[in-house]
């Protein structure tokens, strides 16, 4: 019982129950990836914001979240197209955490009918890989151009108002908007034309 709830203030007793309703209600939480299945598109993650719980003494404890199982990755998709990328133990991200129960859908796709009425419970998370903790930021990202791009930044495919740029370590190859090709051969010094 919250120490709120003993005062003679229904007000405060009132929004103290309300709180306590909302701690149990999830709507998305950071993660880290444990593991992937390509074959599924879904992962293993674990929760990396720890929850409080009231023991029956009234004291809190921090404690870490369950593993989130069997988790849909989202991969940007539309038209018959997707970008893919690969997925690593220890990548960060986002779990989304539905509203509804998700397992029909998961299993069958289309339009379902809920098989639980659970609600924002942690085994309805739908993960999106990404995000980054502080620790973790991409450096050097660009500023003026799309770059899809290796962590490091030596490997990239750049699409910028100037025009666009593939390189490998040190080769490059670049087209400028009037269509002009520069390119830059890497350690080998080979090009080759096809």
């Amino acid at each position: 019982m919250d120490a709120r709830e003993r005062f003679d203030d229904h007000e405060e007793a009132i929004r103290s129950a309300i709180e306590g309703a909302l701690s149990n209600l999830w709507t998305a939480v950071p993660i880290t990836i444990q593991s992937y299945d390509p074959a599924k598109g879904t992962v293993v993650a674990q929760p990396t914001i720890k929850a409080m719980v009231r023991k029956p003494d009234g004291t809190q404890e921090s404690v870490t979240l369950p593993l989130l199982n069997d988790a849909p990755v989202h991969f940007p998709a539309g038209g018959g197209h997707t970008m893919t990328f690969p997925i690593a133990q220890g990548d960060e991200g986002l779990a989304i955490i539905s509203s509804r129960s998700i397992d029909a859908w998961h299993q069958s796709g289309g339009i379902q009918q809920q098989t639980d009425a659970r609600t924002h419970d942690l085994s309805d998370a739908m993960v999106l890989v990404g995000f980054r903790s502080t620790p973790r930021a991409l450096q050097n990202a660009s500023t003026n151009s799309v770059q899809l791009r290796s962590d490091d930044g030596k490997n990239f495919v750049e699409v910028g108002i100037n025009g666009v740029k593939l390189q490998r370590d040190t080769a490059s190859f670049s087209m400028d908007m009037s269509g002009n090709v520069t390119v830059v051969p890497g350690a080998g010094g080979k090009i080759y034309m096809g």
